[in-house]
């Protein structure tokens, strides 16, 4: 487990089922630890995560001195204090198609805009599986299911959530070859263009760093992370991980409710 181990200098993080196991808020003690010593250490850190600013755990504010976030699945990277440095909207003919479809289809539709996520169908069946029971994040969602005109004031979406009929959505998925539809570890697909994916906010930071790829180790669970585990020197899959995702990995962790990213940064003594 020596894999070019000198040569990393950043560490990417995805949140859900990486960091952060379902049912929890917070890092766990081994993981918060470990990543804070990676910072002393001279690592740096990104969270890169499918998630919405407005949606990321506050704890992490608490127990990670991280500058910069990349969020919505790479669509919008932001300041630790929110401020918004790059966006990648989806463009309008991927968003009127897959309204239609939801439509057609009772599919709930929610899509992350630079200020908030906004339910363009189907809203109670969106918010059902997209935060799993908790009252205070179904808050945050905007209802705008009967006029869908949330994009003509703050632009198009930067990511879109799908919450339906898994086959019903496979197969729409198989119509729009450019997307990706990927099972996420809410009840829906995050869907995405293959060119705006968590890669680009890695990229953006890499660029201001002057690192490369090589330099990076990146940890990640589901299918919106395989391509900065795939890109990364040393790209981990989470124990947790489906197959499609541990494919593309140098390293199978343990899982996230063990610890697997303390675990692994343990084991190649970065931390």
């Amino acid at each position: 487990m020596n894999m070019n181990v000198d040569k990393i200098k950043m560490i990417v993080c995805d949140i859900d089922n990486t960091l952060i196991p379902s049912g929890s808020e917070q890092l766990s003690e081994r993981n918060r630890n470990a990543l804070q010593t990676a910072m002393t250490n001279g690592y740096d850190v990104m969270i890169n995560t499918g998630r919405h600013y407005t949606f990321l755990q506050p704890t992490l504010f608490e127990d990670l001195p991280m500058d910069i976030i990349g969020t919505i699945n790479g669509a919008c990277l932001v300041k630790r204090d929110g401020t918004v440095l790059e966006t990648h909207p989806l463009p309008t003919e991927y968003m009127n198609r897959i309204i239609s479809f939801a439509q057609a289809n009772d599919i709930g539709l929610g899509f992350k805009f630079v200020d908030h996520v906004v339910t363009y169908n189907a809203h109670q069946r969106f918010v059902e599986g997209y935060v799993n029971g908790d009252p205070i994040k179904a808050k945050l969602i905007i209802d705008d299911t009967e006029k869908r005109t949330h994009h003509i004031e703050y632009g198009n979406p930067l990511g879109t959530f799908l919450v339906g009929d898994e086959d019903v959505i496979m197969n729409f998925a198989k119509e729009i070859p450019d997307l990706v539809f990927a099972w996420s570890s809410l009840k829906g697909f995050d869907v995405f263009l293959h060119s705006i994916n968590k890669s680009l906010t890695v990229e953006a930071i890499l660029k201001e760093k002057g690192y490369t790829w090589e330099n990076v180790i990146a940890f990640g669970d589901a299918g919106n992370d395989t391509p900065f585990i795939q890109k990364a020197g040393i790209g981990v899959a989470l124990g947790n991980a489906k197959g499609d995702v541990r494919e593309h990995a140098d390293i199978v962790a343990d899982t996230c409710a063990n610890d697997g990213v303390a675990k692994v940064l343990e084991e190649l003594g970065i931390v």
